[in-house]
């Protein structure tokens, strides 16, 4: 199963979105908004930042699902690794990141972009 293409989206309140997708080269492209647009940001990974990103990737259990607990508010986030139909999907709301320690490794990997 392929790790890439990578698609790792996070929507939260107030319109913020968070769109960050990687391919297997290490070029990555980042949308951010809220209530104002942005312009996406581009570049390629370098050093060691493609291997460590793998590596975290490489240690991610089966996709779950950890939906948001009914009342809370908080970012719900989706990590798509592979292409249809052998994609795996990982349904996550952030606050569950303390108990997922292996996917809370790859949100942070991704979040140095």
């Amino acid at each position: 199963m392929s790790l890439f293409p990578l698609s790792y989206r996070v929507v939260g309140q107030d319109d913020f979105m968070l769109e960050i997708s990687v391919d297997g080269s290490g070029a990555y492209v980042v949308n951010t908004g809220d209530h104002t647009s942005h312009e996406p940001r581009r570049g390629t990974l370098r050093g060691d930042r493609l291997p460590q990103l793998v590596a975290v990737l490489e240690r991610l259990g089966a996709p779950r699902e950890h939906p948001a607990p009914e009342g809370t508010t908080g970012c719900v986030a989706e990590l798509v690794l592979g292409k249809a139909p052998d994609a795996r999907v990982y349904h996550f709301w952030e606050g569950a990141l303390d108990e997922e320690l292996d996917l809370k490794a790859v949100v942070h990997q991704l979040d140095l972009i």
